[in-house]
């Protein structure tokens, strides 16, 4: 459930002086701030509305379809713990899609393909692992940090209130005590291979990107003081990579495919102190951009063909104004 409450209490259209803190989630750092700031500066502060998405329809209907089956697995643990034992999987697998079904929602765009991939590992895990700890100790997770920070600014300490926030998917109980924190992905796990070899090579810019939210998360748990900040593992879950169909050679000329993926790795040592670094040099900047109220463009090919900003960027000869793309956008949508 949202907490309307603490979102009342920040926003994303700050600039010093302002009697409301700089709202920061790990979407609008991480992903929309990183990807380029001038889109921040149109989806976050001006607010324009974009169109809504199959995929994103999909990727809330299986988040929510998961949240609903850790709540009611709570009840029928022992019979799901059963029939894997017995081998009864697919009776197994029955019942826990069961229990993620969510009231008065249709799937149209694949959710239930998803919901299965999913759940199907899920209880691997189970039979495997045990019942201990298989139930998350966070589901769906919202959290926030209200806090103040300074930072150097033209020779000038300038403080900046803050309201960090963020929903984690799950939290586990590890074996040591400690908490493991993992995302759940509906888009696509892509793998390449190059002519002449062997190995299979997932994105690395996938991997670092998501290894960056997970930072970002383990750094909320953090800066709340959270009773669950002690996380000693991160990963991530993609179950609908098989279910995509993909070009089978890339732009470089090398194969490609997308595949299920979980990955499961430490938060500590290198991985934390690589990507804390990385989400404290995001962090300056973007307070900086709301400083100096400048979200330069960040342009690309492959990455502009994907806004939905990009006829009134100024990187492609657009007015970069707000009010031209709100205008355009209700005219379409009669």
């Amino acid at each position: 459930m949202v907490d309307f409450a603490a979102y009342a209490k920040s926003t994303y259209e700050w600039k010093p002086g302002h009697k409301k803190m700089l709202r920061m989630t790990k979407t609008s750092l991480t992903s929309d701030f990183d990807f380029c700031p001038k889109q921040y500066e149109y989806k976050r502060i001006h607010r324009l509305p974009e169109p809504k998405t199959d995929a994103m329809t999909k990727g809330i209907n299986v988040h929510n379809a998961i949240e609903e089956y850790y709540i009611n697995a709570v009840s029928k643990l022992d019979k799901l713990h059963n029939l894997m034992q017995e081998g009864k999987k697919e009776e197994a697998l029955d019942l826990a899609v069961s229990l993620s079904v969510l009231p008065d929602v249709e799937y149209n765009l694949g959710e239930e393909e998803v919901v299965r991939s999913r759940l199907t590992t899920d209880l691997e895990r189970l039979l495997g692992a045990g019942k201990e700890n298989y139930l998350p100790i966070m589901n769906e997770e919202e959290v926030h940090a209200f806090v103040e920070e300074e930072i150097e600014f033209n020779g000038e300490t300038v403080t900046v209130p803050i309201h960090y926030a963020g929903s984690i998917d799950r939290g586990f109980r590890t074996e040591e005590g400690k908490v493991a924190i993992m995302e759940l992905k509906t888009g696509k796990w892509m793998q390449t291979k190059k002519p002449m070899e062997d190995e299979w090579k997932d994105s690395s810019f996938k991997v670092q990107s998501m290894r960056t939210e997970m930072a970002y998360y383990k750094f909320l748990l953090k800066i709340a003081n959270h009773d669950l900040q002690d996380v000693s593992h991160w990963g991530w879950v993609y179950p609908a990579g098989s279910l995509v169909t993909v070009d089978p050679v890339n732009k470089y000329g090398n194969d490609q495919r997308s595949i299920d993926n979980i990955t499961y790795e430490a938060a500590t040592g290198r991985n934390w102190t690589t990507y804390s670094k990385k989400i404290n040099r995001m962090k300056e900047a973007l307070i900086i951009a709301h400083i100096t109220e400048n979200f330069p463009t960040k342009p690309s090919q492959g990455k502009c063909a994907w806004c939905s900003f990009k006829s009134i960027c100024p990187s492609w000869d657009g007015s970069d104004d707000p009010q031209e793309y709100k205008d355009n956008y209700e005219g379409d949508k009669k």
